[in-house]
């Protein structure tokens, strides 16, 4: 990145990925090298089995042919001032693409549309009488093009803010709810999942600050850099902006900052989603002397757009338009979900807040008061499904709920038909009400969206929701040990039912998505199985060997070899959700000495484990469960315990071990046949006898553990021993995503380690 270039990052250890998690999440989203990229879609995969998720959200890996990164078209990065076409808007990926011109039109369309025709003489008359505008030479004044002697970008800057500013107090109408504010010398913190990258700030040069429901102040002091000893209170963030404007100069443009632009925005985007939690989508710009590059960021990507020049009379009222779309005082307009309402104190801050539910089953709107202004969880990454969940409360049940935000791609199974499937099964979140089809990522920029486009196009994401019961904390937050395993067992015997019941897999057995039951909830309900959107039917799925999902830490090492051997030979099934169980088990057990306790040094065979985070080191991974699972010698499984764990739960882990490994065995050897008998071994394991043998044997090791542990406490009470019968229950649907305990930083615990 060129050093004048005014977005400048806290440090120069922002994570290099952003893109990716902007670059084709899904697989029509991907560039395709044979018949060109898709307009405006920055589609690129450097990874044919790259994955865009949070450092702890599921995986999503779909089979895919080879792809190049997106270079521009040479011709788009040095504009010709000269261009007798000037009103021609072109793609910044193919400017020789009739297609993709058309598109860069649909999208300025759009931007202009959101607009009143009615304004268009006013917007005329504004250029024939403003003196920022020459309408003779068809020129903004002052601004200089590449046959004018060049600027500084201070004294472009300072050009451009005088005629941004102008338009917005002609035709924005927003008086001091919107203001146009020079931001290249503030430091816009950024807020990041992990807590040692809490540094990072950017610095754009121009920023439309904004006052609205939406809205609000920075926080005090910016908590989320406490360790900054300059950190002082601040008026403008991430919070309080609806767009940021970087001023680039003309001679900059080239092939090689083109990417670094993008990833620029894509910062911008990232933090305006993440601190203004109801947005859909972000539109940011860049300006140079010459012409307008239009940024629209959402769910599906990140899009690009180009303007060649913005001094004619078209391109005029076009960037008029334009600046008009990203001040409004509507906030649908500006990319905001108005269903979720604040309440704003004279001091600039959220003190409350409303979210309104439209049932698609009783067509009844309800509208639920927040129990905190802020979402108790959102996802960090942007590419992916921009889950954001809130904690609600009915006014008339007087209970606390929770709703689930998420996308979807367009043709995949919605989560309510597999909470539908699990109502009324213990041990499953169970659904209140949905609303299927919020809004979708082709409305936001239509021509973007190529439904069923081989070469590539962005893909078409469904914005939906899911009111669900609340239920205690995550699994981590276990106040005893039979607390622990009581939890674990009802989740386990959950997956049952609706594996036999609601026949669904669930497919992401993982320790985010086990949940503590409700006080005082009786046996069947004292864990809770969430998240249900990467579940699929059991018929469904054998269709899909070539699909893997889950959590990488806790992948079945089935699904692993279909990641890192490319072989599809086995579809995800129920046993790998039980392998996925005891790693869970295991890895719980290892990182903690009691409850609220880490073991203390952290094993380091546990610090290995948790680095298997993304799909470059799914390899590592496989090779690694491999050793643990089916080495020659079976491994102890108990030597990383901490002392707090009892005998009853050391034999536990070591039979869940050895039950794990003979499962794991099996299906390496039916991978293995050289004939068509490898299908009739599979069949075995799903003929409904051996389900039910295979999950009553895990059943059972957590059932005796926890009558050892009961007998054990009523000794020492000298009480009565109590039993505990577990049935296999109903079916029930629903999934909360309560505060996410997550594994411990372990960036932070080996500096502990080594002070």
């Amino acid at each position: 990145m060129p050093a004048n270039r005014p977005v400048l990052l806290g440090d120069q250890n922002q994570p290099p990925s952003l893109l990716h998690s902007l670059a084709a999440y899904h697989n029509e989203g991907r560039a395709n090298p044979a018949k060109g990229n898709s307009p405006l879609s920055l589609t690129s995969r450097p990874n044919a089995r790259a994955v865009l998720k949070d450092k702890h959200e599921p995986v999503n890996v779909l089979p895919l042919g080879s792809s190049q990164p997106v270079k521009p078209d040479s011709t788009l990065v040095k504009r010709d001032p000269e261009d007798a076409e000037a009103n021609v808007l072109e793609s910044s990926h193919d400017s020789d693409n009739g297609e993709a011109a058309a598109s860069a039109e649909a999208m300025f369309r759009m931007q202009r549309e959101m607009v009143s025709d009615e304004v268009s003489e006013e917007i005329d008359a504004f250029l024939k009488t403003s003196p920022l505008y020459n309408w003779q030479a068809r020129h903004w004044t002052g601004i200089p093009t590449s046959h004018s002697p060049p600027r500084t970008k201070s004294e472009l800057t300072d050009k451009l803010f005088a005629v941004i500013s102008a338009i917005m107090e002609k035709f924005g109408k927003c008086g001091a709810s919107r203001q146009l504010k020079k931001t290249h010398h503030i430091k816009l913190f950024h807020e990041m999942a992990d807590i040692e990258s809490a540094r990072h700030y950017s610095s754009p040069s121009l920023a439309i600050v904004a006052e609205g429901s939406s809205f609000e102040l920075p926080p005090p002091n910016q908590p989320v850099n406490a360790l900054d000893e300059e950190c002082e209170p601040q008026l403008i963030g991430f919070t309080n902006i609806t767009t940021c404007i970087e001023v680039t100069q003309y001679a900059e443009l080239s092939d090689d900052n083109f990417s670094e632009e993008n990833e620029t925005h894509a910062v911008h985007a990232q933090q305006i989603f993440l601190h203004q939690p109801n947005r859909r989508f972000v539109r940011t710009i860049s300006v140079d002397e010459m012409g307008v590059d239009l940024f629209h960021i959402d769910r599906s990507g990140l899009h690009r757009g180009s303007m060649n020049n913005y001094h004619s009379h078209f391109g005029a009222r076009s960037f008029i338009r334009m600046i008009i779309a990203l001040c409004s005082l509507d906030e649908e307009v500006l990319g905001l979900d108005t269903s979720v309402r604040w309440k704003v104190d004279a001091a600039g801050r959220k003190t409350r807040g409303t979210l309104t539910v439209k049932d698609d089953e009783t067509k009844k709107t309800t509208r639920y008061d927040l129990t905190s202004v802020q979402p108790i969880f959102k996802q960090y990454r942007l590419g992916n499904r921009g889950t954001v969940c809130w904690s609600v409360r009915d006014r008339n049940k007087k209970q606390t709920m929770i709703v689930k935000d998420s996308w979807r791609k367009e043709g995949t199974r919605p989560e309510y038909e597999n909470l539908k499937k699990a109502r009324g099964l213990d041990g499953i979140v169970q659904m209140v009400s949905y609303e299927v089809e919020r809004s979708q990522t082709m409305d936001f920029v239509s021509a973007m969206h190529i439904k069923d486009d081989p070469t590539g196009g962005a893909a078409n994401l469904i914005h939906s929701r899911v009111v669900m019961e609340q239920y205690g904390r995550h699994l981590g937050h276990f106040e005893s040990e039979k607390q622990f395993l009581c939890a674990l067992r009802d989740v386990i015997a959950a997956h049952r039912r609706l594996y036999m019941k609601g026949d669904t897999v669930h497919r992401d057995m993982a320790r985010g998505n086990i949940l503590l039951g409700k006080h005082g909830a009786l046996p069947g309900n004292q864990g809770i199985l969430i998240d249900l959107d990467m579940a699929e039917q059991r018929g469904t799925v054998a269709r899909k060997a070539d699909e893997v999902v889950g959590h990488l830490q806790y992948l079945s090492i089935s699904r692993l070899l279909n990641v890192a051997a490319d072989d599809d030979m086995l579809a995800h099934d129920y046993l790998d959700d039980v392998e996925s169980g005891f790693y869970v088990t295991a890895t719980v057990m290892y990182e903690y000495d009691g409850p609220n306790k880490l073991q203390d040094p952290c094993p380091e065979f546990l610090n290995q484990w948790l680095e298997f985070q993304d799909t470059t080191t799914c390899q590592e991974n496989l090779e690694f469960k491999k050793k643990f699972m089916l080495s020659e010698r079976p491994a102890d499984p108990t030597q990383y315990m901490g002392s707090y764990w009892s005998p009853a739960s050391r034999v536990l882990l070591q039979k869940f071990y050895k039950f794990t490994r003979e499962i794991a065995q099996k299906k390496v050897k039916i991978r293995e046949c050289q004939d068509d008998s490898w299908k009739a071994r599979m069949d075995k394991l799903y003929s409904e006898s051996d389900v039910l043998r295979n999950y009553d044997r895990v059943l059972g090791f957590f059932d005796e553990a926890i009558a050892k542990i009961s007998k054990s406490e009523n000794k020492k009470t000298g009480g009565a021993t109590v039993g505990r019968k577990r049935l296999a229950a109903e079916e029930d649907p629903v999934e909360d995503l309560n505060v996410e305990e997550k594994p411990r930083q372990l960036r932070a615990r080996r500096q502990r380690q080594r002070t």
